[in-house]
């Protein structure tokens, strides 16, 4: 007799299906109240832009500031754009005078995710987060080597090119390219009022970033420019307005003297640069320190019929921070930051006026925070943060926050958020678009 073989393998057999669950977004991991957009979710609009990402998600609510600039505003626990913070890769970002069309400045296939936080962010930020924080991460150079190529046209004559690339010079240095272009090379006028319906909009936008991978230093950096044209108003100007636009002309002989028709043109230049140092000094512990860097210039010249604002806006910002876990269960991150804003501006505030006004801003804050983090296996988790800073126009003034996330089960969490934000406010760089409209400035 032979012994009966189990054998391991066995025959075939069909099944009759198979089913895959996932979520296009998942919420954040610790203390903050939030979520993380994925790069399935963005695949969804792969021609889209910041702004455009959004609308698969009901839990950000985009809108428009004004139609005929196309300026957008992000609304979180019910207020406007201006009190959300906005961060590409943990560094403030588009500030000031590009708030109003920020939300078109970042292409879709150029993201790699997209955090939202709501409430009182981490005091690492600055203390500028109000209603929530906004942070976009972009491909990295140290991905898996590829290039990628999108293109995208509608029947409303737009048509949109990204291009992405990544090369690896050897095993720790890397680079990436990434460029955008696109236009609206149409201006649409359906119901014929001689109003174009939306800005026609012309940008180009070139990033070059690299990395540098160590066991010991970690480094990232990149420069950025960008150039934009937005026009909008009524479709055909006399050739006479073309040469003097404060002029008043006649249609005709047969006529009185009229304004020239209305014309929106908006002219946007940007350049930035930001680096990222980080010196690994106890991998276990998770002990290190890092020194981040940003800097931009945001220059644009806007005319609203016979009103115009032009501004030149630098911004510096400088982060040293220190962070080490204790155990896994307690965290402790330290640091100093320094930010500058400054803002040149000349503008026309109405039809009647004849005098150029010109306004300076400026504003240097350094500060210090200290944060502590406890995580008790993902159940419990608290996050309690003290920062001060000193304006070079308010004063000091301090910061404080808490975040506290209970988690028994899966299916069940409360959170926490407690805190105080601070916000400087400039008027016409962050509410422009205003001067489009029948309002009477003073």
């Amino acid at each position: 007799m032979q012994p009966e073989h189990n054998d391991s393998i066995h025959s075939e057999h069909k099944l009759q299906g198979v089913t895959v669950k996932s979520t296009a977004s998942r919420r954040m991991a610790g203390a903050l109240n939030g979520m993380v957009m994925g790069r399935q979710e963005l695949f969804k609009a792969a021609c889209c832009n910041l702004g455009e990402s959004f609308q698969n998600n009901p839990s950000v609510d985009v809108n428009y500031s004004d139609a005929t600039t196309g300026a957008k505003q992000i609304k979180l626990l019910g207020l406007a754009g201006t009190y959300v913070q906005m961060l590409t890769e943990n560094l403030p970002n588009y500030r000031g005078a590009a708030t109003p069309y920020s939300l078109g400045y970042v292409p879709g296939p150029w993201m790699n995710s997209i955090q939202v936080s709501k409430g009182c962010a981490s005091v690492k930020n600055g203390y500028e987060s109000i209603t929530g924080q906004i942070n976009v991460n972009f491909l990295q150079p140290e991905d898996e080597r590829k290039t990628e190529i999108n293109l995208f046209g509608d029947t409303d004559s737009r048509l949109e090119t990204n291009v992405t690339s990544n090369f690896h010079l050897n095993p720790k240095l890397s680079t990436e390219i990434l460029a955008h272009y696109e236009d609206q090379f149409k201006k649409h006028d359906e119901n014929g009022d001689g109003f174009i319906d939306k800005p026609a909009v012309r940008q180009g936008h070139l990033q070059n970033r690299w990395a540098y991978l160590d066991d010991k230093y970690i480094f990232h950096g990149g420069i950025a420019a960008l150039l934009e044209k937005r026009e909008g108003g009524q479709l055909h100007d006399h050739e006479a307005y073309l040469q003097e636009p404060y002029k008043w002309y006649p249609l005709s002989e047969f006529q009185k003297f009229h304004p020239a028709r209305y014309k929106i043109d908006i002219d946007t230049k940007r350049y930035e640069g930001y680096m990222k140092h980080a010196y690994v000094i106890d991998k276990e512990k998770g002990m290190n320190i890092a020194l981040m860097t940003s800097a931009s210039m945001h220059e644009m010249n806007a005319t609203y019929g016979r009103k115009t604002y032009d501004v030149n806006e630098k911004n510096l910002y400088a982060s040293l921070m220190f962070e080490t876990n204790f155990t896994k269960m307690h965290n402790l991150s330290a640091g100093l930051s320094l930010n500058h804003d400054y803002l040149k501006q000349y503008y026309f505030l109405n039809d009647e006026s004849q005098v150029r006004n010109h306004v300076d801003e400026k504003e240097t804050v350094p500060g210090a925070y200290a944060q502590y983090t406890f995580d008790w296996n993902h159940k419990i988790t608290a996050m309690a943060g003290f920062r001060v800073d000193h304006s070079s126009g308010y004063g000091t003034f301090y910061t404080p926050r808490f975040n506290v996330k209970f988690s028994p089960a899966q299916f069940f969490t409360l959170r926490l958020s407690a805190g105080k934000a601070y916000r400087t406010v400039h008027d016409f760089a962050e509410n422009n678009y205003l001067l489009a409209s029948g309002r009477t400035f003073s």
